[in-house]
């Protein structure tokens, strides 16, 4: 019993066979609806086994996490088919995104994916690959991106190595060994700014607020970019780019994560980081903060002790060259 419409995630009418799909409720959060789980009606309908998708997914609003919603369908007597990548498990989630360059906010406790009976689902990187190529896994719009970034054949041969470690209970070990074996081990933590930027054009100011604020206390830069599966949103990938350079010719870095919202993701980024300060663009006046809240705001609610500078919209940004 899928989450959502099955056709979000492009399967076949046949692949369903004669399993019963009941709808999805509806999530508001920030204007938009999301489809979700509802939990409620599949303990209504009386099943014995319920699949459900995505184990780390986070609802819209923040509210919820699916592993939590299976917990509870399992508590009811009901048994679950579920899955979960190797990059969301707890323990190892820190050496997936140090290994792929891009992290994750969502996690699932080892310990209730270990109560269950786990299978290791793989392929050959290039098998996983052609199957991106071929659109099965994502819509036309994605699939450059994808196989040029998260599911570059280093990463999956990495990620793949990383799994079977975790199955075999040597996550760690192996997770210190592959950060080893590519030249990836951190030397000491230094002090930390974070600089959240989204695919408008007021990326770039929010990176150069934060260059000066990293030069002028000596510490590094982190440019943080998160993506919001809310179905809504297409990232600009030239953008993204364009920040990622200005980071590099500072001496930064840049990181993708995924995340609820914009805000959640930067405050796990620098809650794991020990930031020092968050630097991130007002895009709203006065009244939109007061109907619909800002990034900025809910940003200090999160971190009440790490101070958060907004670069406010005083003039268009310089065109980009």
């Amino acid at each position: 019993m899928p989450a959502a419409d099955p056709s979000r995630y492009l399967l076949e009418a046949r692949q369903l066979g004669d399993l019963d799909v009941l709808p999805a409720r509806e999530v508001e959060y920030r204007g938009h609806t999301f489809p979700d789980l509802d939990l409620g009606a599949v303990l209504a309908s009386g099943a014995d086994v319920a699949l459900v998708d995505e184990l780390a997914h986070t609802t819209a609003d923040g509210a919820r996490q699916r592993w939590e919603d299976v917990a509870d369908l399992l508590t009811a007597g009901v048994d679950v088919l579920t899955t979960a990548n190797v990059a969301n498990l707890e323990s190892v989630r820190d050496y997936a995104a140090r290994l792929t360059g891009s992290g994750t906010v969502e996690s699932v406790p080892d310990s209730f994916v270990r109560a269950g009976a786990v299978t290791l689902i793989d392929m050959p990187p290039e098998a996983l690959r052609r199957r991106i190529a071929s659109g099965k896994v994502y819509t036309a719009d994605r699939i450059g991106g994808a196989l040029a970034e998260y599911f570059r054949t280093p990463n999956l041969e990495a990620l793949s190595e990383l799994g079977q470690a975790w199955m075999d209970g040597k996550g760690t070990e192996v997770g210190e060994d592959l950060l080893a074996r590519r030249g990836l081990v951190e030397e000491e933590r230094r002090p930390l700014v974070v600089a959240g930027v989204s695919e408008s054009e007021w990326g770039e100011p929010v990176i150069r607020r934060a260059t000066r604020i990293a030069e002028g206390c000596d510490w590094d830069l982190l440019v943080v970019h998160v993506n919001v599966a809310d179905g809504f949103a297409h990232r600009d990938r030239a953008a993204l780019e364009r920040y990622r350079d200005m980071a590099a010719a500072v001496g930064g870095s840049y990181v993708e994560v995924e995340g609820a919202a914009p805000a959640d993701g930067l405050a796990e980024v620098a809650r794991a980081r020990s930031a020092e300060r968050v630097v991130v663009a007002r895009h709203r006046g006065r009244l939109g903060e007061l109907a619909r809240g800002s990034v900025a705001g809910r940003l200090r609610r999160l971190l009440p002790d790490v101070p958060v500078t907004e670069v406010r919209r005083q003039e268009p940004p310089a065109p980009s060259r």
